[in-house]
Order: C-alpha cells, then sequence, then structure tokens
C-alpha cells in the first residue's frame, strides 16, 4: 500500500515526460515533468525517515515547507508543457497524491518527536 502512491506519482511524471513534443529541449521536457517524481521523492523520504527511527517534531516544518515545491511545479508545468492540454488533468490526481504525501509524510517524519500526553 505505501508504494502505491510514489509510484502513480512518478507514473504521471513519465506520462508528461513521454506526451511533451520531442522536439523540445531535454531540459524544458524535464522541468514540465518533474512534479510527480518530486512528489515521490517527499513520500519515499519521509517514510524512509520514520522507518529509520529518526522522526522527530522538528521535521514538519522544514517537510511542510519542502512540500511547496512539486506544487510550483505542478502550477509551472501549466505554463511550460507544450504536448496535449487534456494531460493536465492529470495534475488532479497529483495535487491527491501531494495532499497524501502532506497527511502520512507530516506524520512519518514527525511521530517519533510527538510527546502524546500533552493531547
Amino acid at each position: 500500500m505505501f508504494i502505491v502512491p510514489p509510484l502513480l506519482a512518478v507514473a504521471i511524471s513519465v506520462i508528461y515526460f513521454i506526451k511533451s513534443p520531442r522536439g523540445e529541449p531535454a531540459a524544458r521536457r524535464l522541468l514540465a515533468s518533474a512534479h510527480g517524481v518530486v512528489i515521490a521523492v517527499l513520500y519515499v523520504g519521509a517514510i524512509s525517515i520514520w522507518l529509520s527511527g529518526n522522526s522527530q517534531r522538528e521535521l514538519g516544518t522544514p517537510f511542510l515547507l519542502l512540500l511547496l515545491v512539486p506544487l510550483a511545479l505542478i502550477i509551472a508545468s501549466f505554463f511550460i508543457f507544450r504536448g496535449p492540454k487534456l494531460v493536465h488533468l492529470l495534475q488532479l490526481v497529483n495535487v491527491l497524491l501531494l495532499l497524501w504525501t502532506g497527511v502520512v509524510g507530516g506524520i512519518a517524519v514527525t511521530v517519533g518527536g510527538w510527546d502524546w500526553r500533552g493531547w
């Protein structure tokens, strides 16, 4: 179950890259399709922090700020991507994956540092 969100996010990036016109510079194609890969990296990174036992409350804010990177890339893709405009419908899935990453990843990076007695 934990592997599905990052795989789906990467698949969306691959679709964006494939659907970009081949005549476009590689850097432009990569930038237009980077959003899903970045979501996947953040998700896997957060789970890795949790699995390694390095979760701490102080990681919550930096993690949440890092979620702005794929959000900015999603927005940028609307301006940079030169392929079929219907591909942008996949951004709805990406936004859901980003929200899922924010919730699950936010818990994963902070859970070890939470003091449940304060609740």
